[in-house]
């Protein structure tokens, strides 16, 4: 779901505007004042992987943003698909099978093979390292993931190489440079090489179209084409509504206000192969808060607000976290889902 946006108008009046779940706005080139809602976040296109990659939040303060019309858009990604983590690599892929999720129209790209392997090779550890040297891996072809990693040293040498995201699509083993530390002068000399694992098996499947926002509180699930991989979807969900299911007792002496806090609510499968930008890194984490009242046995009576949706990659378990000790634990129901985002956006030169 997209649309452009132009501020044809002489002069903007109402820089406010509302993104409702799912919805993407593509700004046309310029300079704009800028500040995000607490459920949108500024994509920039990734030809690599095919994506648009998440932003992280960009709610915080107003700022001065470029937009190209092109490769920079705002999206509320809220209740919808972003990314998935293969945890069933499978093997004997020639070609990437279609990827086709349960709920919510939502686009996914599988690769096939590429990954790099974790045993790096130092083929020169240097010497004169003041600082761990930064550790450059070149770029798969498209449709594929850049894999990432770093070096440690000792006594001035390279001692060990990290690999942090295995990526994918790699056809062949990438050249890899080792780039000094700004602050370091004196380091020379390191060498490091990485080869090509993964032939056959799923290395990555990547969300090309978040689709619609998804309000069932149900994650969806991906079928594949051919063959037994398998993959767990990462949502980035709000708290859509909630309501009390067992008022408990103990809370408070009195209506008062507590705040609850949807706990958990994050992937945890491990991944079969590293990694995390294109999947678990396309959504942010942060908990819910809600406002909750109390009746005069110090039970929960009803929900204030949701103050804040917080932001969820699967379904989270409600917390009543109070100053006081409960008698009787009280339980809340939550719906996950979508909700709507107001950013403000306006030309710099008006």
């Amino acid at each position: 779901m997209s649309f452009p946006y132009s501020f044809s108008a002489p002069r903007v009046t109402s820089p406010e505007i509302t993104l409702e779940p799912g919805q993407v706005l593509m700004p046309v080139a310029g300079w704009y004042w800028y500040k995000g809602g607490l459920h949108t976040t500024i994509q920039r296109y990734d030809p690599i992987a095919g994506i648009w990659r998440f932003g992280g939040d960009d709610s915080a303060a107003m700022r001065l943003c470029y937009f190209d019309g092109n490769a920079a858009r705002i999206a509320n990604t809220s209740g919808c698909a972003v990314g998935a983590v293969v945890t069933t690599a499978s093997t004997g892929y020639t070609t990437a099978p279609t990827v086709t999720a349960s709920a919510g129209s939502s686009t996914w790209q599988a690769i096939v093979g590429g990954c790099l392997s974790t045993a790096a090779v130092i083929g020169s550890a240097g010497s004169g390292y003041t600082y761990p040297p930064i550790l450059w891996i070149e770029q798969p072809p498209s449709p594929g993931v850049q894999a990432t990693g770093y070096t440690t040293i000792a006594n001035g040498t390279i001692s060990a190489v990290t690999i942090q995201d295995q990526g994918a699509g790699y056809i062949y083993p990438p050249n890899v440079a080792v780039v000094n530390d700004w602050r370091d002068t004196t380091g020379s000399g390191g060498a490091v090489s990485l080869a090509v694992i993964g032939s056959g098996a799923i290395t990555a499947v990547l969300c090309t179209n978040h689709g619609n926002p998804i309000t069932s509180g149900t994650v969806p699930t991906l079928t594949f084409g051919s063959g037994s991989a398998a993959a767990t979807v990462v949502m980035d969900w709000g708290v859509q509504s909630a309501s009390v299911t067992t008022a408990g007792s103990g809370y408070t002496n009195g209506a008062a206000a507590l705040t609850a806090s949807a706990a958990g609510g994050y992937v945890t499968t491990a991944p079969t192969y590293l990694g995390g930008a294109a999947s678990l890194g396309m959504s942010r984490y942060r908990p819910a808060i809600i406002d909750v009242t109390t009746n005069s046995n110090g039970g929960l009576s009803a929900i204030g607000a949701i103050i804040d949706a917080g932001h969820y990659q699967s379904v989270p378990t409600p917390t009543i976290m109070a100053a006081q000790p409960s008698t009787t634990t009280g339980v809340l129901s939550i719906v996950m889902g979508g909700v709507n985002s107001t950013i403000f956006l306006m030309p710099a030169q008006q």
